[in-house]
């Protein structure tokens, strides 16, 4: 990549996420860009730039890709910003969250044949990431019926959802702002799914809470701005459903990253992340005895976790 760039860049690392890639912001000349390696045998290469073109002609703010070399998973894109929507929630969160409601809304309106479905086995699959990751080998046990019997709970309601393009990781780390403009990265596993998907990434974060009034009210906006035709209540419980199965998913993910990458970035995150799935399905009667089992999961994992997180 240098020989792109010129030999007096400086490379800085960024923040990783979730997966095997890694970042760095280039300064050079005067002007920034970002190298990407993305290691083909695990990312869809081939897929980010597809799916980079699609969204950049809908006019959505994804990073333009400057230079690739696919085969060996290494990118250069334009530079969209460095301050993730997490760190300007507590000072401006209004405007930024206006601005990736108003993307989503555009996101949604996007149709391609590139994008393939979000399809109830794959959801069935990443509920059961967290069982063979945080139940299994965390904690050395095995989900019992009251797991299985909330599975199809939780996928029936979220497939009832019209379907639409779903970024599929929409909260704060992967939305930019950069003086009053947005911008999206992480985008690359897009798919045709519900539409409570990234509205629900982006109101029950794993890495920031908004209050209950908070999630009503943008919940409801996203709702109105959508135009959609599903009465209120139906969306807000699909809604709910949904960030449930994100979450657990993602407390997999988390846990999974501690065993196979040896990464405890997200440790941390697993606790807290696990007791809001547990005060959501509080709210819910048919989700009560999950609820109850989760509960004594997380009382059993506090320990499990230190232990891990410890060098």
């Amino acid at each position: 990549m240098r020989d792109r760039i010129g030999c007096d860049a400086s490379f800085a690392p960024l923040p990783v996420e979730a997966s095997t890639r890694q970042f760095f912001r280039v300064v050079a000349a005067g002007d920034t860009c970002v190298a990407m390696h993305s290691p083909p045998a695990s990312e869809n290469n081939a897929q980010f730039v597809r799916l980079s073109g699609i969204f950049r002609a809908a006019g959505l703010p994804v990073p333009a890709i400057l230079h690739q070399d696919a085969e060996r998973g290494f990118f250069l894109v334009t530079d969209v910003g460095d301050r993730n929507f997490a760190s300007v929630y507590a000072s401006e969160p209004e405007a930024p969250l206006q601005a990736a409601i108003e993307a989503l809304v555009r996101l949604q309106r996007v149709q391609s044949r590139d994008i393939p479905p979000y399809t109830t086995r794959r959801f069935d699959d990443e509920l059961g990431i967290f069982a063979e990751w945080f139940v299994g080998k965390l904690l050395g046990m095995a989900p019992d019926a009251t797991f299985h019997a909330a599975k199809s709970v939780l996928i029936d309601a979220i497939a009832a959802m019209p379907a639409c393009v779903v970024h599929r990781d929409y909260h704060s780390r992967n939305l930019l702002w950069n003086e009053g403009r947005l911008g999206i990265v992480d985008f690359q596993d897009a798919l045709m799914g519900p539409v409570t998907y990234d509205i629900a990434s982006l109101l029950r974060d794993c890495y920031h809470t908004f209050s209950e009034v908070e999630v009503t009210r943008w919940r409801r906006h996203f709702r109105v701005r959508s135009g959609l035709a599903v009465e209120e209540a139906a969306f807000a419980r699909a809604f709910d459903f949904t960030a449930i199965q994100r979450q657990l998913k993602a407390i997999g993910i988390f846990v999974r990253l501690r065993y196979r990458l040896g990464r405890g970035s997200h440790l941390a995150d697993v606790l807290p992340v696990l007791r809001r799935v547990i005060a959501l399905c509080r709210g819910y009667e048919e989700l009560g005895a999950l609820a109850d089992w989760l509960g004594g999961l997380a009382h059993v994992a506090e320990p499990r976790l230190r232990a891990i997180a410890e060098p």
